[in-house]
């Protein structure tokens, strides 16, 4: 009994530490891919913004005649 608790310890160990890193990877991903979709909606209303400036741009020009 006492082998095999020897030989089970470490391999418990290991599994939790492996698990805890694992966790960690994850969470340092969930955080990456909040600020990416952050990002991603940030960009989306400047290219928003961006397109209604050159509508206006095209109607100025539209009204001069160019």
């Amino acid at each position: 009994m006492t082998d095999t608790l020897i030989t089970l310890v470490p391999s418990i160990l290991t599994a939790i530490g492996v698990w805890v890193s694992l966790n960690s990877e994850v969470a340092k991903l969930k955080g990456r891919v909040y600020r990416l979709e952050s990002d991603h909606h940030e960009l989306k209303a400047m290219l928003k913004e961006c397109v209604e400036g050159i509508h206006e741009l095209k109607l100025l020009l539209a009204k001069k005649g160019i």
